[in-house]
C-alpha cells in the first residue's frame, strides 16, 4: 500500500472547436502539455525531431496566454495560410504543418464578433489569391480550382496530354475514390451543400490548390447550432485547401523520396483527411479537436492503408504517454483510433462519431466502443508499446518507423532497484500517470541473470493496473500483475539474462480520475521460476 491517498479528478479530455456558434529514447520524459496539441501540428521533419512548432502552434498558443487579441489572432491564422510573409517574426517559421482546421474553425468561432476591418482583410486575401485560380477540374461530386502560374501552381507535366496536369488528374481520381470510401464504403454522412470561397451555395465540393506550409485544410461555413440535450452540436457546409505540389514535404510510402515531381502520396493522404472533416461537420462540427483530427489522421490510413504518412507523427505521440489518451498529440493519436478500429470494428470510428452528437469524445469512445468501461486501456497498455496494430505486424514493412522507446520512463541495467515516484508539485512534474495514462520502466540484464522480480505499489484509490512485457524469443509476452486492494503486487520472470532480453513494466490507470498519481516499484535478480503472486 503505498504512502499516499488522495483523489482527483482528471483533466478535462479535449475542448471544443466551437464552443458557442533527440534526446536519448530512455531518458526521463520532460513535462509536457497538459492539454491537445491542435494547432496545424508541426512534424518536426520527421521522427527524428518531435519539437518542431509551425506558425499556426505560436500563434494559437500567444493567444491562448493572453498574448493577442481577437482581431490579431485571426488576421495572423489568415497570413499563416495566405501570406506568411505578413506575420510578425516571431511567428514566421520553415517548419511545415500538418493541418490548418483547427485555426479556421476557430476563426469561424470567432467571425460574427470581428472588426469589419479585420474582416475585410481576411475577405482580401482569399479573394486575391482564390481570385487567381482559373484552371478548372470536374468530376460526379467536386469541383477542383487550381492554377499553372505563379507561386500557387501545380506541377505542370502532362505526360498523357489530355489537357489537365497529372497533379490534377491523380487528384480529380482520388476525390472520388476518397468519396467512395468514406460515404459509401465506411457509411459516414455526405457533406452538407457547400459553400465555395465567396460564399456560393453548390451542389458540389469545391477544393482549391494553392502553395502554403501546411498540407491542407477545411473551412466550415453556414454554421448551425443545434444542441442534443443540452451538449454542443451542430452543423456546417465547408470547403478544402490542399497543398499545390507538396515540394519540402516529408516522404512516404508512396512518395519514396520526397522529390517526385507529382507527390501523389502525399496528395491522397491529405485530401482523405480533408474530406472526412467536411463529413465530421455534417455530424457535429463542435465537437473536440482531439476527436476531430485523431479520426481524420486514421482516415488516411483507412482509405489509403500502405502510403503510412501518419506514421510520422506516432513519435510525438509516443513522447507522453503519461497523459489522458485525449490529452496527447492528436494526429499521433490516430494510433489509438486505428487501435479501436482494429479491435473493435472498421465502424467502431463512426458510431463514436454519431455518439458525440450529444456527447464528449471520452464518453462517446467509453460507452460505443468499450461498453461503458475503461477497462480496455489495459489491453492498450501493451499494445500500444509493442505496437500490435496491423501498420507494423502484418502489413508490408514501412519506411517510417516510429520508435517505441519513446514511451520509456526510465532504463535499469543494475540490481537491486527501489524507486519512488513522489507526489508532484506546482514547481515540479513527477512523470507519473494521468488518469488514462501510462508509465513504461525498461529493465535490462546488464551483467545479472537469474530470475527478475518486479514489485508495484500504486497510490490508493485508483484503477491501477500493471503488467510486465517480457521480451526475448519470438513476440513479447504479457503477464499480468495482480494487484490487491492496496495496488500493489508483484511478479517473478525467470530467464532474465539468458532466454529473456529485457523486461518492460507498465503501468496504468483505467479510468480518468488521477493527475500524476505517485507510486513505487522496485526489482532484484536472483534465482527463482516463473510465478505471480
Amino acid at each position: 500500500m503505498f504512502g499516499l491517498s488522495t483523489r482527483t479528478t482528471a483533466l478535462l479530455a479535449g475542448v471544443l472547436f466551437l464552443g458557442a456558434c533527440q534526446d536519448e529514447p530512455t531518458a526521463p520524459i520532460a513535462a509536457a502539455p497538459t492539454t491537445p496539441q491542435l494547432a496545424a501540428g508541426g512534424n518536426g521533419g520527421g521522427n527524428g525531431n518531435a519539437n518542431g512548432r509551425s506558425s499556426l502552434e505560436l500563434i494559437e498558443d500567444d493567444f491562448a496566454d493572453g498574448l493577442i487579441d481577437k482581431n490579431n489572432v485571426n488576421r495572423y491564422r489568415e497570413y499563416a495560410v495566405s501570406a506568411p510573409s505578413k506575420l510578425p517574426r516571431k511567428y514566421q517559421t520553415s517548419e511545415r504543418g500538418k493541418d490548418a482546421t483547427y485555426s479556421m474553425v476557430q476563426m469561424a468561432k470567432d467571425w460574427a464578433s470581428l472588426s469589419e476591418a479585420t474582416k475585410k482583410e481576411i475577405k482580401d486575401l482569399r479573394a486575391n489569391g482564390f481570385g487567381n485560380l482559373k484552371g478548372t477540374r470536374e468530376t460526379p461530386h467536386f469541383v477542383l480550382h487550381y492554377t499553372t502560374q505563379g507561386d500557387w501552381a501545380v506541377p505542370t507535366v502532362d505526360s498523357d496530354r489530355n489537357g489537365y496536369p497529372d497533379f490534377i488528374d491523380a487528384a480529380a481520381k482520388s476525390w472520388e475514390e476518397v468519396y467512395n470510401r468514406e460515404v459509401n464504403q465506411l457509411g459516414y454522412p455526405a457533406p452538407k451543400l457547400t459553400a465555395t470561397a465567396d460564399g456560393t451555395v453548390s451542389n458540389k465540393f469545391h477544393v482549391y490548390f494553392k502553395d502554403m506550409p501546411y498540407y491542407g485544410y477545411c473551412v466550415p461555413e453556414n454554421v448551425e447550432y443545434a444542441p442534443v440535450n443540452g451538449f454542443p452540436s451542430g452543423t456546417a457546409s465547408a470547403w478544402i485547401v490542399v497543398e499545390n505540389d507538396f515540394v519540402g514535404f516529408p516522404r512516404n510510402d508512396e512518395d519514396v523520396t520526397g522529390f517526385e515531381t507529382v507527390r501523389t502520396g502525399a496528395l491522397k493522404v491529405t485530401q482523405a483527411h480533408e474530406f472526412m472533416h467536411a463529413l465530421q461537420f455534417n455530424i457535429n462540427v463542435y465537437q473536440s479537436g482531439w476527436l476531430m483530427e485523431s479520426h481524420a489522421t486514421w482516415a488516411e490510413d483507412a482509405v489509403y492503408d500502405g502510403i503510412n504518412d501518419w506514421h510520422w507523427y506516432i513519435n510525438r505521440f509516443f513522447a507522453s504517454p503519461s497523459l489522458p489518451i485525449f490529452n496527447r498529440y492528436v494526429y499521433g493519436s490516430a494510433y489509438f483510433q486505428n487501435w479501436i478500429s482494429e479491435n473493435y470494428g472498421v465502424d467502431a470510428p463512426r458510431r463514436i462519431w454519431n455518439a458525440a452528437r450529444s456527447m464528449s469524445a471520452a464518453d462517446a469512445v467509453k460507452s460505443v466502443a468499450f461498453g461503458g468501461s475503461w477497462e480496455a486501456m489495459t489491453a492498450f497498455l501493451g499494445d500500444q508499446v509493442t505496437m500490435d496494430i496491423s501498420d507494423f505486424t502484418t502489413d508490408a514493412t514501412s519506411s517510417i518507423q516510429p520508435s517505441p522507446a519513446r514511451l520509456l520512463r526510465k532504463t535499469h541495467t543494475s540490481y537491486p532497484v527501489n524507486e519512488v515516484i513522489p507526489t508532484a508539485t506546482k514547481q515540479t512534474a513527477n512523470g507519473a500517470p494521468y488518469g488514462l495514462g501510462s508509465n513504461y520502466i525498461e529493465f535490462t540484464p546488464g551483467s545479472s541473470s537469474g530470475s527478475l522480480t518486479l514489485t508495484f505499489d500504486g497510490a490508493d484509490d485508483y484503477a491501477w493496473r500493471a503488467e510486465a512485457i517480457v521480451y526475448g524469443n519470438g513476440a513479447p509476452t504479457i503477464v499480468p500483475i495482480s494487484l490487491n486492494k492496496g495496488s500493489a503486487g508483484s511478479v517473478v520472470v525467470s530467464g532474465f539474462g539468458k532466454q529473456v532480453t529485457r523486461v518492460l513494466l507498465a503501468a496504468t490507470i483505467a479510468d480518468r480520475d488521477g493527475i500524476q498519481v505517485p507510486y513505487s516499484y522496485g526489482a532484484t535478480v536472483a534465482g527463482a521460476t516463473l510465478a505471480t503472486q
